[in-house]
């Protein structure tokens, strides 16, 4: 038994009555005919894990499936599997201020486009505060527990549409009400992703507000950073710890990262300096994935500017020489700089400059003419293309209108060496996610099926990085923490019954960025809310998880 606490494991058997652990202790199970523990309506059955670890369900603090859960329980059932056969429960949706709620008539075309890139096919848009998305959700069945956050981009297109700059008075109040409202309706806190439109439009003090009205509302502020790169990582952390201090909310930093072979020395400075900010009493967690690749939106490698206004004023402005000549030249020549709002031309991160066009892929477009160039580098795209690689994207952006996702490698350490990347998985601060999706396209993130049994597999049996014991730790009852989930993370009386099965000399990932779709290894037995839902390491999808509302 790893019962998720950090403590040493320990033998013992588990008894679950429905959907709670009842009982945790040695003997509880006699022989298979005397029973073990009951099932669900129907006579007990006896799980047998001698020689296996029995663990808590894995809580994926960082996820992008949002529009999957708002899929009817088959198709979204198959986009899900991965991450269920991994060893994950639950899951917290509505992160890096991207999120399917609140929308409006208004604003839902502009959402959609944002969201276009973590969107599998079949999805009806039949919501629209942030309670009806999760009543949607909740009406359709999910194979896991969900809990969202409300992202900061679909607030701030209904508070103020989708311009940059300031928001006025009266748009800031309205920003302010919505999060409070979302918090107050389950959502576990607010997101903001600070390089995308239009979170990347908002200065310190929007963050401040906002922040502060999740904050009283129970809710915490998540954070994509602004900059990640040598030239704004250390001011992009005290941002962070900033609107801690002055919102007096709880402030989380998602998939900490250094982008870019000259920012890989900076982990060691971000840990110190966010310890020194809990020492000074502010409220600030974080999280890190197991790789050095990452998977998001291909609109992350152009000028602020040139997004000002939403995906189809951004494909307008592509499709002028003039205005696309100005982002080419930005792209290849401009430093980032602090603070990004007090000019048009000032950015935070310029993505290809620094990992470079070769270390950057085409991860997924929905267009059947351009399904070829998938997985292709940007190099290689501009070389099939005739072309340089960002005219060869920016055409394919035009063609795609706007939808595309890369993957991204350099980040904290590179194909050659993850060095850069162990002190953040060392720290004992830092909880372990995916950051990874499955829509049914193209290439993912090899995170979506084997994040946690990488971590397992590879940092703690074979490198040593991590003991048993604290990896488990970093992937239940920390995260479950940071959530406020009084019930879930620990293998203990009184707990549901959420717990995974594993053979710890075998558990290891089998999905790679050139063959994702791989389940893991050794990953036996998943139960949900006590309900069987991977068996002897076979997926048998029902409608087992629930929807978790903050405070419920």
């Amino acid at each position: 038994m790893i019962d998720g606490t950090g403590g040493p494991a320990f033998e013992a058997d588990v008894g679950i009555e429905g959907d709670r652990i009842v009982a945790v202790a040695p003997g509880l199970a006699g022989a298979p005919e005397q029973g073990g523990a009951p099932g669900r309506g129907g006579p007990p059955e006896r799980i047998e894990a001698r020689g296996r670890v029995v663990a808590p369900g894995f809580i994926d603090l960082h996820s992008h499936s949002d529009l999957c859960l708002a899929l009817p329980l088959k198709q979204q059932a198959s986009l899900l599997e991965g991450r269920v056969r991994q060893g994950i429960t639950t899951e917290l949706l509505g992160n890096c201020g991207i999120g399917c709620a609140p929308v409006s008539g208004k604003t839902r075309q502009d959402v959609e486009r944002v969201c276009g890139f973590i969107t599998p096919g079949g999805v009806s848009w039949s919501w629209d505060s942030f309670a009806s998305y999760l009543d949607h959700v909740e009406a359709q069945g999910c194979v896991l527990n969900v809990a969202s956050l409300v992202a900061h981009g679909p607030l701030r297109l209904l508070a103020m549409g989708p311009r940059g700059g300031r928001p006025e008075p009266g748009e800031m109040r309205a920003l302010e009400r919505l999060a409070r409202q979302a918090v107050e309706e389950g959502a576990f806190g607010v997101s903001f992703g600070l390089i995308y439109p239009p979170g990347q439009f908002a200065d310190t003090e929007e963050l401040v507000l906002v922040a502060r009205a999740a904050g009283e509302a129970g809710g915490f502020a998540a954070f994509h950073q602004r900059g990640s790169s040598r030239d704004t990582l250390m001011q992009a952390v005290e941002e962070l710890l900033e609107v801690g201090r002055r919102a007096r909310a709880p402030v989380h930093h998602s998939h900490v990262e250094t982008v870019g072979r000259r920012a890989w020395s900076g982990a060691p400075d971000i840990l110190q300096a966010e310890e020194a900010g809990r020492r000074h009493g502010i409220d600030i967690t974080a999280d890190v994935i197991p790789y050095t690749a990452v998977c998001t939106t291909m609109l992350a490698l152009y000028p602020p500017w040139s997004l000002d206004g939403g995906v189809g004023a951004f494909l307008e402005r592509l499709r002028d020489p003039v205005l696309r000549a100005r982002m080419k030249r930005e792209v290849a020549e401009t430093s980032p700089v602090w603070p990004p709002w007090e000019g048009e031309g000032r950015w935070t991160m310029n993505i290809a400059r620094e990992c470079g066009w070769e270390h950057i892929r085409l991860a997924h477009v929905d267009g059947a003419a351009n399904k070829k160039d998938e997985h292709l580098t940007l190099a290689g795209l501009g070389k099939r293309r005739g072309a340089d690689p960002f005219d060869a994207l920016s055409d394919l952006l035009l063609e795609e209108r706007g939808v595309a996702t890369q993957l991204i490698f350099g980040i904290s350490g590179d194909e050659a060496t993850d060095e850069p990347l162990l002190p953040l998985l060392r720290s004992p601060r830092l909880a372990l996610v995916t950051d990874a999706w499955e829509i049914g396209k193209g290439f993912p993130h090899p995170g979506a099926y084997g994040a946690f049994p990488r971590v397992l597999g590879h940092y703690v049996r074979e490198r040593r990085l991590l003991t048993f014991e604290e990896a488990v730790r970093k992937m239940t009852s920390l995260p479950a923490e940071r959530l406020g989930l009084r019930d879930r993370g620990q293998v203990r009386e009184g707990f549901k019954a959420d717990l995974v099965i594993f053979d710890p000399r075998a558990v290891s990932d089998r999905s790679t960025f050139t063959d994702p779709r791989r389940h893991a290894a050794g990953v036996d037995d998943v139960l949900i809310n006590g309900l069987r839902v991977v068996k002897g390491g076979e997926f048998r999808p029902q409608p087992a998880g629930r929807v978790l509302r903050r405070g419920a």
